[in-house]
């Protein structure tokens, strides 16, 4: 929970949220979340010898070991304590993986937005758990050239694929909640990339089509040089 928390800007999310990451639905799907999260802290502040916070009616608030808390409309938001942050890092729990269109742009200050520009990466589709749920129910072939690195590189592809998410970041919400079976697909990087080529991302259907064309283009061209090609005699 703590990793699908973190791998969200700024390492906050909307608790119902975190909780379709996970499966759980129902009109309050983050509400076996609480549970957890009181048991942890309740063994927590006993172990260490922690006050819990409490509300005006004497109630602990467990969820303010880990989090800063606040309303958003009809919505909680989560967001990790700085000092979790801090923990999860230096326990290298954080569940990141760098792909290249993550590479940290602070060390290419005349490169930074062309690098930004490249690919869009969202926090969707870096969440570890979102990324699995996606996996499980669409496999590990890209969505768009049915590439399967673990066919093509055996045991060193095994597992590895980009995720892709289909609704512009632009149309994203404060509201939105994500839902990884029908907003998230596997691509491989090559298509991810051309995904996000143009100045407005291209559909995967829209990119299928350009391959599509694209490969009869290739087979008339072809044909064509072969029919224009000189013959020689053979004396």
């Amino acid at each position: 929970m703590f990793q699908a928390i973190y791998s969200f800007d700024h390492h906050k999310a909307y608790a119902s949220q975190i909780a379709r990451l996970f499966g759980f639905t129902g009109k309050v799907p983050h509400g076996r979340l609480n549970l957890q999260i009181g048991r942890l802290a309740k063994r927590i502040a006993k172990k260490h010898d922690i006050q819990l916070s409490q509300r005006k009616n004497l109630t602990y608030r467990y969820w303010d070991l880990f989090f800063d808390g606040w309303e958003e409309g009809r919505f909680w938001v989560w967001q990790l304590k700085p000092a979790l942050v801090q923990a999860i890092k230096a326990a290298s729990l954080s569940g990141e993986v760098a792909i290249p269109e993550e590479l940290p742009t602070e060390h290419f200050s005349q490169l930074s937005e062309g690098i930004k520009r490249t690919v869009t990466v969202n926090s969707y589709e870096r969440n570890p758990q979102a990324r699995e749920i996606c996996v499980n129910q669409w496999g590990l072939k890209c969505s768009v050239s049915d590439f399967d690195f673990e066919e093509r590189y055996a045991q060193l592809g095994r597992g590895f694929i980009h995720v892709h998410h289909l609704v512009p970041i632009s149309k994203i919400g404060k509201s939105y909640q994500v839902d990884p079976v029908n907003d998230l697909r596997p691509v491989c990087p090559n298509c991810h990339a051309m995904i996000h080529r143009g100045s407005d991302a291209f559909t995967i259907e829209e990119l299928k089509e350009i391959i599509y064309y694209n490969k009869d283009a290739i087979k008339t061209a072809a044909n064509k040089r072969k029919h224009d090609a000189p013959t020689f005699d053979k004396d």
